[in-house]
Protein backbone atom coordinates (compact mmCIF):
# COMPACT_ATOMS: atom_id res chain seq x y z
CA UNK A 1 0.00 0.00 0.00
CA UNK A 2 1.29 3.43 -0.91
CA UNK A 3 1.82 6.40 1.36
CA UNK A 4 -0.43 9.50 1.40
CA UNK A 5 2.48 11.52 -0.01
CA UNK A 6 2.89 9.42 -3.16
CA UNK A 7 2.65 11.43 -6.37
CA UNK A 8 0.40 11.11 -9.38
CA UNK A 9 1.80 13.22 -12.22
CA UNK A 10 -0.73 15.36 -14.06
CA UNK A 11 1.59 17.12 -16.49
CA UNK A 12 5.14 17.99 -17.38
CA UNK A 13 6.56 20.89 -19.34
CA UNK A 14 10.11 21.32 -20.62
CA UNK A 15 11.96 24.41 -21.75
CA UNK A 16 15.21 24.22 -23.71
CA UNK A 17 17.63 27.13 -23.38
CA UNK A 18 20.62 27.34 -25.71
CA UNK A 19 23.75 28.25 -23.77
CA UNK A 20 27.20 29.13 -25.04
CA UNK A 21 30.21 28.63 -22.79
CA UNK A 22 32.14 31.81 -22.10
CA UNK A 23 35.32 29.72 -22.25
CA UNK A 24 35.45 26.32 -24.03
CA UNK A 25 35.85 23.35 -21.70
CA UNK A 26 38.61 21.14 -23.14
CA UNK A 27 38.07 17.39 -22.71
CA UNK A 28 40.01 14.49 -24.18
CA UNK A 29 37.20 14.07 -26.75
CA UNK A 30 37.29 17.73 -27.76
CA UNK A 31 36.02 21.11 -26.56
CA UNK A 32 32.52 21.86 -25.29
CA UNK A 33 31.47 25.26 -26.65
CA UNK A 34 27.65 25.10 -26.76
CA UNK A 35 25.08 23.17 -24.78
CA UNK A 36 21.39 23.00 -23.86
CA UNK A 37 19.97 23.86 -20.45
CA UNK A 38 16.81 21.83 -19.91
CA UNK A 39 14.31 23.09 -17.32
CA UNK A 40 11.36 20.85 -16.41
CA UNK A 41 8.24 21.75 -14.45
CA UNK A 42 6.05 18.91 -13.17
CA UNK A 43 2.50 19.26 -11.87
CA UNK A 44 1.29 16.47 -9.59
CA UNK A 45 -1.08 15.55 -6.76
CA UNK A 46 -0.54 13.42 -3.71
CA UNK A 47 -2.84 10.50 -2.89
CA UNK A 48 -4.61 12.92 -0.55
CA UNK A 49 -5.34 15.20 -3.49
CA UNK A 50 -2.89 17.94 -2.51
CA UNK A 51 -1.59 19.74 -5.62
CA UNK A 52 2.15 20.30 -5.88
CA UNK A 53 4.66 21.55 -8.43
CA UNK A 54 8.34 20.71 -8.82
CA UNK A 55 11.18 22.01 -10.98
CA UNK A 56 14.31 20.28 -12.23
CA UNK A 57 17.15 21.50 -14.43
CA UNK A 58 20.29 20.06 -16.01
CA UNK A 59 22.60 20.57 -18.95
CA UNK A 60 22.11 18.11 -21.79
CA UNK A 61 25.69 17.32 -22.80
CA UNK A 62 25.86 15.29 -25.99
CA UNK A 63 29.68 15.41 -26.11
CA UNK A 64 29.83 13.73 -22.68
CA UNK A 65 26.79 11.45 -22.86
CA UNK A 66 26.53 10.65 -26.59
CA UNK A 67 30.04 10.24 -28.10
CA UNK A 68 28.88 8.83 -31.45
CA UNK A 69 31.24 10.02 -34.21
CA UNK A 70 28.82 9.08 -37.03
CA UNK A 71 26.37 11.78 -35.92
CA UNK A 72 26.94 15.52 -35.78
CA UNK A 73 26.66 17.47 -32.55
CA UNK A 74 23.36 19.09 -33.68
CA UNK A 75 21.95 15.67 -34.61
CA UNK A 76 22.78 14.23 -31.19
CA UNK A 77 21.45 17.30 -29.40
CA UNK A 78 18.23 17.02 -31.39
CA UNK A 79 17.80 13.37 -30.44
CA UNK A 80 18.27 14.16 -26.77
CA UNK A 81 15.66 16.92 -26.97
CA UNK A 82 13.22 14.48 -28.57
CA UNK A 83 13.83 12.01 -25.74
CA UNK A 84 12.98 14.77 -23.27
CA UNK A 85 9.79 15.60 -25.16
CA UNK A 86 8.81 11.92 -25.13
CA UNK A 87 9.43 11.74 -21.37
CA UNK A 88 7.17 14.75 -20.86
CA UNK A 89 4.45 12.97 -22.83
CA UNK A 90 4.65 9.62 -20.99
CA UNK A 91 5.14 10.91 -17.44
CA UNK A 92 1.43 11.37 -16.65
CA UNK A 93 0.85 7.67 -17.38
CA UNK A 94 3.27 6.56 -14.63
CA UNK A 95 1.64 4.82 -11.67
CA UNK A 96 1.14 6.83 -8.48
CA UNK A 97 4.17 6.20 -6.23
CA UNK A 98 6.93 7.90 -4.28
CA UNK A 99 9.62 9.70 -6.34
CA UNK A 100 12.24 6.96 -5.89
CA UNK A 101 9.81 4.36 -7.24
CA UNK A 102 8.84 6.60 -10.14
CA UNK A 103 12.44 7.47 -10.96
CA UNK A 104 13.51 3.83 -10.84
CA UNK A 105 10.57 2.76 -13.04
CA UNK A 106 11.38 5.47 -15.58
CA UNK A 107 15.04 4.44 -15.68
CA UNK A 108 13.93 0.89 -16.51
CA UNK A 109 11.80 2.24 -19.37
CA UNK A 110 14.58 4.33 -20.90
CA UNK A 111 16.03 1.71 -23.32
CA UNK A 112 12.63 1.11 -24.93
CA UNK A 113 11.90 4.82 -25.07
CA UNK A 114 15.28 5.44 -26.67
CA UNK A 115 14.56 2.81 -29.29
CA UNK A 116 11.24 4.50 -30.11
CA UNK A 117 12.90 7.88 -30.58
CA UNK A 118 15.70 6.35 -32.66
CA UNK A 119 13.19 4.55 -34.90
CA UNK A 120 11.06 7.66 -35.34
CA UNK A 121 14.21 9.64 -36.20
CA UNK A 122 15.26 7.05 -38.82
CA UNK A 123 18.72 6.51 -37.39
CA UNK A 124 20.98 4.36 -39.58
CA UNK A 125 21.16 0.68 -38.73
CA UNK A 126 23.49 -0.04 -35.84
CA UNK A 127 23.07 3.37 -34.21
CA UNK A 128 21.22 3.89 -30.96
CA UNK A 129 20.94 6.44 -28.19
CA UNK A 130 23.33 5.48 -25.36
CA UNK A 131 21.95 4.80 -21.90
CA UNK A 132 24.06 7.61 -20.46
CA UNK A 133 22.38 10.10 -22.80
CA UNK A 134 18.97 8.73 -21.82
CA UNK A 135 19.81 9.15 -18.12
CA UNK A 136 20.94 12.72 -18.83
CA UNK A 137 17.55 13.39 -20.45
CA UNK A 138 15.65 11.85 -17.53
CA UNK A 139 17.60 13.86 -14.93
CA UNK A 140 15.57 17.12 -14.95
CA UNK A 141 12.26 15.20 -14.81
CA UNK A 142 13.51 13.08 -11.94
CA UNK A 143 14.69 16.17 -10.04
CA UNK A 144 11.33 17.86 -10.59
CA UNK A 145 9.53 14.82 -9.11
CA UNK A 146 11.66 14.84 -5.95
CA UNK A 147 11.21 18.59 -5.70
CA UNK A 148 7.42 18.31 -6.02
CA UNK A 149 7.35 15.55 -3.39
CA UNK A 150 9.36 17.57 -0.88
CA UNK A 151 7.22 20.63 -1.54
CA UNK A 152 4.07 18.59 -0.91
CA UNK A 153 5.59 17.50 2.41
CA UNK A 154 6.62 21.05 3.22
CA UNK A 155 10.22 20.18 4.01
CA UNK A 156 13.57 19.46 2.31
CA UNK A 157 13.31 16.20 0.38
CA UNK A 158 16.64 15.10 1.88
CA UNK A 159 14.95 14.76 5.29
CA UNK A 160 12.17 12.53 3.94
CA UNK A 161 13.92 9.45 2.54
CA UNK A 162 12.71 7.29 5.41
CA UNK A 163 10.15 4.59 6.11
CA UNK A 164 7.73 7.28 7.30
CA UNK A 165 7.46 8.86 3.86
CA UNK A 166 8.65 6.30 1.28
CA UNK A 167 6.31 3.54 0.12
CA UNK A 168 9.03 0.91 -0.35
CA UNK A 169 12.46 0.14 1.03
CA UNK A 170 15.61 -0.05 -1.08
CA UNK A 171 15.19 -3.73 -1.83
CA UNK A 172 12.63 -2.76 -4.47
CA UNK A 173 15.48 -1.17 -6.44
CA UNK A 174 18.71 -2.74 -5.16
CA UNK A 175 17.77 -6.29 -4.22
CA UNK A 176 17.34 -8.47 -1.16
CA UNK A 177 20.46 -7.18 0.62
CA UNK A 178 18.58 -3.93 1.19
CA UNK A 179 15.40 -5.25 2.82
CA UNK A 180 14.35 -2.82 5.51
CA UNK A 181 16.87 -0.19 4.38
CA UNK A 182 16.10 3.40 3.35
CA UNK A 183 18.35 6.19 2.04
CA UNK A 184 17.75 8.47 5.02
CA UNK A 185 20.03 6.70 7.52
CA UNK A 186 22.88 6.78 4.96
CA UNK A 187 22.70 10.58 4.74
CA UNK A 188 24.58 12.89 7.08
CA UNK A 189 23.59 16.12 8.84
CA UNK A 190 23.82 18.98 6.37
CA UNK A 191 27.24 20.61 5.98
CA UNK A 192 27.18 24.31 5.24
CA UNK A 193 30.74 24.57 3.89
CA UNK A 194 31.85 22.77 0.74
CA UNK A 195 35.32 23.23 -0.73
CA UNK A 196 35.27 24.36 -4.34
CA UNK A 197 36.88 21.91 -6.75
CA UNK A 198 38.40 24.03 -9.50
CA UNK A 199 38.77 22.46 -12.96
CA UNK A 200 42.06 22.83 -14.81
CA UNK A 201 41.50 22.17 -18.51
CA UNK A 202 43.93 20.43 -20.84
CA UNK A 203 45.42 23.67 -22.16
CA UNK A 204 44.58 26.15 -19.42
CA UNK A 205 47.44 28.60 -18.71
CA UNK A 206 48.85 28.16 -15.22
CA UNK A 207 50.52 31.55 -14.81
CA UNK A 208 50.12 35.01 -16.38
CA UNK A 209 53.28 34.39 -18.40
CA UNK A 210 51.54 31.53 -20.24
CA UNK A 211 48.48 33.57 -21.26
CA UNK A 212 48.05 34.19 -24.98
CA UNK A 213 46.97 37.85 -25.33
CA UNK A 214 45.06 36.89 -28.47
CA UNK A 215 42.91 34.38 -26.55
CA UNK A 216 41.79 36.16 -23.40
CA UNK A 217 38.62 35.08 -21.57
CA UNK A 218 35.67 37.47 -21.25
CA UNK A 219 36.16 40.45 -18.97
CA UNK A 220 35.99 39.54 -15.32
CA UNK A 221 37.24 35.96 -15.69
CA UNK A 222 40.82 35.25 -14.58
CA UNK A 223 42.94 34.15 -17.56
CA UNK A 224 45.14 31.64 -15.72
CA UNK A 225 45.19 29.29 -12.73
CA UNK A 226 47.34 31.52 -10.56
CA UNK A 227 44.90 34.41 -11.02
CA UNK A 228 41.94 32.16 -10.14
CA UNK A 229 43.66 31.11 -6.92
CA UNK A 230 44.40 34.71 -6.03
CA UNK A 231 40.76 35.64 -6.60
CA UNK A 232 38.99 32.72 -4.87
CA UNK A 233 41.71 31.04 -2.78
CA UNK A 234 40.67 27.68 -4.25
CA UNK A 235 42.65 24.79 -2.81
CA UNK A 236 41.14 21.73 -4.54
CA UNK A 237 41.89 21.08 -8.22
CA UNK A 238 40.51 18.63 -10.78
CA UNK A 239 42.84 18.23 -13.76
CA UNK A 240 41.65 17.18 -17.16
CA UNK A 241 44.25 14.91 -18.78
CA UNK A 242 44.63 13.71 -22.36
CA UNK A 243 45.52 10.15 -21.35
CA UNK A 244 47.83 9.65 -24.29
CA UNK A 245 51.23 10.32 -22.72
CA UNK A 246 51.74 9.31 -19.07
CA UNK A 247 54.92 11.38 -18.77
CA UNK A 248 53.18 14.53 -19.98
CA UNK A 249 50.19 13.94 -17.69
CA UNK A 250 52.49 13.39 -14.71
CA UNK A 251 54.36 16.59 -15.47
CA UNK A 252 51.09 18.52 -15.81
CA UNK A 253 49.95 17.30 -12.39
CA UNK A 254 53.29 18.31 -10.91
CA UNK A 255 53.16 21.74 -12.54
CA UNK A 256 49.66 22.43 -11.25
CA UNK A 257 50.69 21.33 -7.77
CA UNK A 258 53.75 23.59 -7.83
CA UNK A 259 51.87 26.68 -9.05
CA UNK A 260 49.01 26.11 -6.61
CA UNK A 261 51.36 25.53 -3.67
CA UNK A 262 53.43 28.62 -4.37
CA UNK A 263 50.40 30.83 -4.94
CA UNK A 264 48.55 29.69 -1.83
CA UNK A 265 51.69 30.11 0.27
CA UNK A 266 52.11 33.67 -1.04
CA UNK A 267 48.52 34.37 0.03
CA UNK A 268 49.22 33.09 3.52
CA UNK A 269 46.98 30.03 3.12
CA UNK A 270 48.44 27.18 5.14
CA UNK A 271 46.47 24.39 3.44
CA UNK A 272 48.25 22.34 0.81
CA UNK A 273 46.57 21.80 -2.58
CA UNK A 274 44.57 18.64 -3.14
CA UNK A 275 44.44 17.17 -6.65
CA UNK A 276 42.31 14.78 -8.62
CA UNK A 277 42.71 13.74 -12.25
CA UNK A 278 40.05 13.10 -14.89
CA UNK A 279 41.39 11.70 -18.17
CA UNK A 280 37.80 11.27 -19.49
CA UNK A 281 38.52 7.72 -20.75
CA UNK A 282 41.81 8.74 -22.36
CA UNK A 283 43.81 5.69 -21.18
CA UNK A 284 43.02 2.63 -23.27
CA UNK A 285 44.08 0.17 -20.57
CA UNK A 286 45.59 0.00 -17.11
CA UNK A 287 49.26 -0.04 -18.22
CA UNK A 288 49.44 3.64 -19.11
CA UNK A 289 47.59 4.53 -15.94
CA UNK A 290 50.07 2.62 -13.80
CA UNK A 291 52.94 4.33 -15.63
CA UNK A 292 51.39 7.74 -14.90
CA UNK A 293 51.09 6.98 -11.19
CA UNK A 294 54.55 5.45 -10.91
CA UNK A 295 56.17 8.38 -12.73
CA UNK A 296 54.36 10.83 -10.49
CA UNK A 297 55.38 8.94 -7.35
CA UNK A 298 59.05 8.70 -8.31
CA UNK A 299 59.58 12.09 -9.99
CA UNK A 300 57.12 14.30 -8.11
CA UNK A 301 56.37 12.72 -4.71
CA UNK A 302 54.68 15.82 -3.26
CA UNK A 303 52.22 15.97 -6.16
CA UNK A 304 51.63 12.22 -5.85
CA UNK A 305 50.83 12.63 -2.15
CA UNK A 306 48.38 15.43 -3.03
CA UNK A 307 46.57 13.29 -5.62
CA UNK A 308 43.37 12.00 -3.99
CA UNK A 309 41.90 9.90 -6.84
CA UNK A 310 41.47 9.46 -10.58
CA UNK A 311 38.07 9.62 -12.25
CA UNK A 312 37.10 7.41 -15.23
CA UNK A 313 40.59 7.08 -16.73
CA UNK A 314 39.68 4.16 -19.05
CA UNK A 315 36.90 3.55 -21.63
CA UNK A 316 33.28 3.49 -20.50
CA UNK A 317 32.08 0.18 -21.98
CA UNK A 318 32.58 -2.31 -19.13
CA UNK A 319 31.49 -5.22 -21.34
CA UNK A 320 34.70 -4.82 -23.35
CA UNK A 321 37.07 -4.85 -20.38
CA UNK A 322 39.59 -7.68 -20.72
CA UNK A 323 41.63 -6.18 -17.86
CA UNK A 324 41.04 -4.92 -14.34
CA UNK A 325 42.09 -1.67 -12.71
CA UNK A 326 43.37 -3.41 -9.59
CA UNK A 327 47.06 -2.66 -10.22
CA UNK A 328 46.29 1.05 -10.51
CA UNK A 329 43.77 1.15 -7.65
CA UNK A 330 46.41 -0.24 -5.29
CA UNK A 331 48.25 3.05 -5.86
CA UNK A 332 45.33 5.52 -5.81
CA UNK A 333 41.51 5.25 -5.74
CA UNK A 334 40.04 4.87 -9.24
CA UNK A 335 36.44 6.11 -9.54
CA UNK A 336 33.83 5.19 -12.09
CA UNK A 337 31.80 7.86 -13.88
CA UNK A 338 30.67 7.31 -17.48
CA UNK A 339 30.88 3.52 -17.13
CA UNK A 340 28.11 3.51 -14.52
CA UNK A 341 25.08 4.03 -16.73
CA UNK A 342 22.98 1.21 -15.25
CA UNK A 343 22.41 0.36 -11.62
CA UNK A 344 22.78 -3.33 -12.44
CA UNK A 345 26.46 -2.60 -13.23
CA UNK A 346 27.19 -1.77 -9.59
CA UNK A 347 28.21 -5.37 -8.72
CA UNK A 348 30.86 -5.21 -11.47
CA UNK A 349 32.83 -2.41 -9.84
CA UNK A 350 34.83 -4.39 -7.28
CA UNK A 351 35.70 -7.33 -9.60
CA UNK A 352 36.95 -4.88 -12.24
CA UNK A 353 39.14 -3.05 -9.75
CA UNK A 354 37.19 0.20 -9.35
CA UNK A 355 37.58 1.80 -5.91
CA UNK A 356 34.34 3.76 -5.91
CA UNK A 357 32.13 6.12 -7.85
CA UNK A 358 31.40 9.74 -8.67
CA UNK A 359 27.81 10.71 -7.87
CA UNK A 360 26.42 13.06 -10.54
CA UNK A 361 22.97 14.63 -10.64
CA UNK A 362 23.16 14.69 -14.45
CA UNK A 363 22.40 10.94 -14.25
CA UNK A 364 19.31 11.62 -12.16
CA UNK A 365 18.57 12.21 -8.49
CA UNK A 366 17.10 8.72 -8.06
CA UNK A 367 20.05 7.05 -9.81
CA UNK A 368 22.46 9.09 -7.68
CA UNK A 369 20.77 8.22 -4.37
CA UNK A 370 20.54 4.52 -5.20
CA UNK A 371 24.15 4.28 -6.41
CA UNK A 372 25.26 6.16 -3.30
CA UNK A 373 23.39 3.77 -1.00
CA UNK A 374 24.96 0.79 -2.78
CA UNK A 375 28.40 2.33 -2.45
CA UNK A 376 27.89 2.99 1.25
CA UNK A 377 26.82 -0.62 1.87
CA UNK A 378 29.88 -1.92 0.01
CA UNK A 379 32.35 0.56 1.57
CA UNK A 380 33.27 2.22 -1.72
CA UNK A 381 35.03 5.57 -2.16
CA UNK A 382 32.45 8.29 -2.96
CA UNK A 383 32.76 11.78 -4.44
CA UNK A 384 30.29 14.11 -6.10
CA UNK A 385 30.98 15.73 -9.47
CA UNK A 386 28.98 17.89 -11.85
CA UNK A 387 28.51 18.61 -15.53
CA UNK A 388 29.24 22.36 -15.48
CA UNK A 389 25.91 22.74 -13.67
CA UNK A 390 24.62 26.33 -13.83
CA UNK A 391 21.74 27.93 -11.95
CA UNK A 392 19.27 25.64 -10.23
CA UNK A 393 21.23 22.59 -11.40
CA UNK A 394 24.21 23.74 -9.31
CA UNK A 395 21.98 24.38 -6.28
CA UNK A 396 20.66 20.81 -6.64
CA UNK A 397 24.17 19.33 -6.77
CA UNK A 398 25.38 21.42 -3.82
CA UNK A 399 22.40 20.50 -1.64
CA UNK A 400 22.80 16.82 -2.42
CA UNK A 401 26.55 17.02 -1.67
CA UNK A 402 25.84 18.68 1.65
CA UNK A 403 23.99 15.57 2.89
CA UNK A 404 26.25 12.82 1.51
CA UNK A 405 29.04 11.03 3.36
CA UNK A 406 31.85 11.84 0.91
CA UNK A 407 35.55 11.07 0.91
CA UNK A 408 36.09 14.85 0.89
CA UNK A 409 33.63 17.72 1.34
CA UNK A 410 34.35 19.02 -2.14
CA UNK A 411 31.95 20.45 -4.70
CA UNK A 412 32.79 20.66 -8.37
CA UNK A 413 31.09 23.88 -9.44
CA UNK A 414 32.88 24.77 -12.64
CA UNK A 415 30.03 26.80 -14.18
CA UNK A 416 31.67 29.79 -12.46
CA UNK A 417 34.62 29.18 -14.80
CA UNK A 418 32.82 28.36 -18.04
CA UNK A 419 29.22 29.67 -17.78
CA UNK A 420 29.27 32.43 -15.14
CA UNK A 421 26.40 34.38 -16.72
CA UNK A 422 24.02 31.44 -17.29
CA UNK A 423 20.58 31.35 -15.63
CA UNK A 424 20.89 34.83 -14.05
CA UNK A 425 17.45 34.74 -12.40
CA UNK A 426 18.26 31.42 -10.74
CA UNK A 427 21.63 32.75 -9.58
CA UNK A 428 19.93 35.77 -8.04
CA UNK A 429 17.41 33.57 -6.21
CA UNK A 430 20.16 31.38 -4.69
CA UNK A 431 23.02 33.87 -4.39
CA UNK A 432 25.12 32.15 -1.65
CA UNK A 433 25.58 29.07 -3.85
CA UNK A 434 27.40 31.19 -6.43
CA UNK A 435 29.80 33.00 -4.10
CA UNK A 436 33.22 31.58 -3.21
CA UNK A 437 34.63 32.63 0.16
CA UNK A 438 38.11 31.45 1.11
CA UNK A 439 38.00 28.63 -1.42
CA UNK A 440 34.59 27.35 -0.29
CA UNK A 441 30.87 27.78 -0.89
CA UNK A 442 28.97 28.65 2.28
CA UNK A 443 25.43 27.25 2.13
CA UNK A 444 22.30 28.29 4.02
CA UNK A 445 21.71 26.25 7.20
CA UNK A 446 18.83 24.41 5.50
CA UNK A 447 17.40 24.37 1.98
CA UNK A 448 13.77 25.19 1.37
CA UNK A 449 11.02 22.61 0.77
CA UNK A 450 11.87 20.20 -2.05
CA UNK A 451 15.36 20.01 -3.51
CA UNK A 452 16.35 23.69 -3.33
Amino acid sequence: MGKPYDLRVEGAEIEFRAERLAVPLQLSRGPITDTTYAVVTVQARTRLGTPTTGVGAILLSELWAFPEPRLTQPEKAGLMRRVCEQLAAVLPAVECADPLQIGFALEKQLPALGQEVAAASALPAGLSIPMLALLNCLAPFDAALHDAWGRALGRPAYLCYTEEFLSADLSACLGADFVGCYPGPELRPRRTQLWVQHVVGLSDPLTPAEVDPNHLPPSGLPPDLQSWIRRDQVQVFKLKAAGRNPAEDAQRLADVYRVASETLAALGVSARPRLSCDPNEGYVDVAGLVELLDRLASDHPAAFAALAYLEQPTPRDLARYNFTLEEASRRKPILVDESLDRLEHLPLLRPLGWSGLAVKTCKGHTHSLLAYCWARRHHLYITIQDLTNPGRALVHSANLASYLALAYNDLECNSRQYMPAAAPAEQAAYRPYFQVVGGAVLLPSQPGPGLY
